[in-house]
């Protein structure tokens, strides 16, 4: 596999002087940001449309301009060096003793673990938490990430995995929206409602169609409604009052509890996914890591 990567790989100083023009769309200003010449700037530009085959700009009399590849390949270039950055300004800070980094998602840490994590700092104020709510984390260990909240199957093979906790689905509004809306008596009454929709850009994620299945009603007449490609805007918009939502029984537990969000109808299908605990894979975990590892379990186990 290192060998195939290699081959495909375009010459690593090409690719750097190329994200620099890409960025400045100019050769000059890109050499004195590089501190090279003029030349060599072009000289690499050339090198790598030899290597790809293709012209990555456009050299026209008012300036350039990236090809549609070279926008591709720009923002590939981008990210990659971007992702490097951040891997290397980790490993360069050098975490102090009592330094924790702790990655979930987004919508997990908004809707459940920061109502909680305030318990754990009363008890451990020695412990520096470092929240990293982002995009999934594939290799904790490269990542600099110490323990990790991920929802999925289980499957992830450069981690230990320990269930945290299952995952039911729910359908919740506002009470607003159940004020102004006609009652719902059964399942097939949904169908008349406005149902809030996710992308289907997650496997995991249980959608309306499926949902409405499960229930033994035919969910290809749920598209009414709106569709949003962000779970917290969708949930947003059910607080709002602007229809109903399918949110998992932890995440919505606090808003049902606080009055913010209702179950418009007692319906419910157990999902085969959940929330799972992780840690690099075969690592030792350091004290504090293994305080808030053994947390985190024993709070997922308080009733909801």
């Amino acid at each position: 596999m290192a060998i195939a990567l290699r081959k495909n790989l375009p010459p690593t100083n090409a690719l750097v002087v190329f994200e620099a023009a890409g960025r400045h769309m100019n050769f000059t200003r890109a050499a004195k940001e590089l501190d090279v010449t003029q030349s060599a700037v072009s000289r690499q530009i050339q090198l790598l449309e030899d290597f790809l085959g293709v012209a990555v700009f456009q050299r026209q009399s008012r300036g350039l301009s990236l090809t549609r590849e070279g926008e591709r390949l720009h923002r590939a270039v981008g990210m990659g060096l971007e992702h490097i950055a951040n891997v290397s300004s980790d490993l360069r800070r050098q975490p102090g003793p009592g330094e924790l980094t702790v990655a979930t998602s987004v919508a997990f840490a908004s809707y459940w673990l920061m109502a909680r994590i305030a318990k754990f700092r009363g008890s451990h104020p020695e412990i520096d938490i470092r929240l990293v709510a982002s995009s999934p984390v594939y290799d904790l260990a490269s990542e600099g990430i110490d323990i990790a909240v991920r929802y999925g199957a289980g499957e992830w093979p450069a981690a230990d995995a320990v269930r945290l906790f299952d995952n039911e689905i729910w359908p919740v509004c506002s009470p607003r929206y159940m004020e102004k809306s006609s009652p719902i008596n059964s399942q097939s009454d949904l169908l008349r409602h406005s149902l809030l929709h996710l992308n289907k850009f997650d496997r995991n994620w249980v959608t309306w169609d499926s949902f409405l299945e499960s229930l033994g009603v035919d969910g290809e007449q749920s598209g009414r409604g709106f569709t949003f490609d962000n779970y917290m805007v969708l949930i947003q918009s059910a607080l709002r009052g602007e229809g109903i939502a399918l949110c998992g029984r932890r995440l919505a537990e606090d808003f049902i509890e606080q009055g913010d969000l209702v179950r418009p109808i007692d319906a419910v299908q157990q999902s085969d996914r959940g929330f799972w605990l992780l840690r690099p894979k075969d690592g030792q975990l350091s004290p504090q890591a293994r305080q808030f590892y053994e947390w985190l379990l024993d709070e997922a186990r308080q009733p909801a």
